[in-house]
């Protein structure tokens, strides 16, 4: 039986190992390393669109690896949602990320965004929602985040 202690520290777990992984090792290949080389050749925006629209895919392919059903099939219902925060909420996202790297330089401050980002999507901004209200809400979450 799972007792609330053990809930609260799945919870720490999760947080630490997202800070981690997610913030930190991520941040290091997308901002630290990626970032700083597309800039030699591209301006801001550009950069913002390539690493953002790879950061989703990167993203995408474990959501697509683990909608499956034990044979295989896609579930369409549980991909498609995900499919539009990760092509429209990660690359706006990444906009203010590369903008604050690109006037701070700070690594950390994107490590801070990015482990902010990971858990307003899971722990604060997830509504309860499916299917086509998920979508809705993912396309009002794309259409703030780049108002911003």
């Amino acid at each position: 039986m799972v007792t609330a202690e053990d809930k609260v520290g799945t919870v720490i777990q999760g947080i630490i190992i997202g800070l981690v992984f997610g913030g930190f090792l991520e941040e290091m290949g997308w901002t630290g390393f990626a970032v700083p080389k597309l800039r030699q050749n591209y301006g801001v925006v550009t950069t913002d669109l390539i690493v953002g629209l790879l950061h989703g895919l990167w993203h995408l392919l474990p959501t697509y690896w683990s909608t499956g059903d034990a044979a295989g099939a896609l579930s369409l219902s549980d991909f498609i949602p995900p499919l539009f925060f990760y092509a429209g909420v990660l690359p706006a996202y990444r906009v203010l990320m590369v903008w604050l790297y690109d006037r701070t330089g700070s690594l950390f401050l994107n490590i801070l965004m990015h482990a902010a980002l990971t858990a307003a999507a899971l722990w604060i901004l997830l509504p309860a929602a499916t299917g086509a209200s998920l979508v809705i809400y993912y396309l009002l979450l794309t259409a703030l985040m780049w108002a911003v």
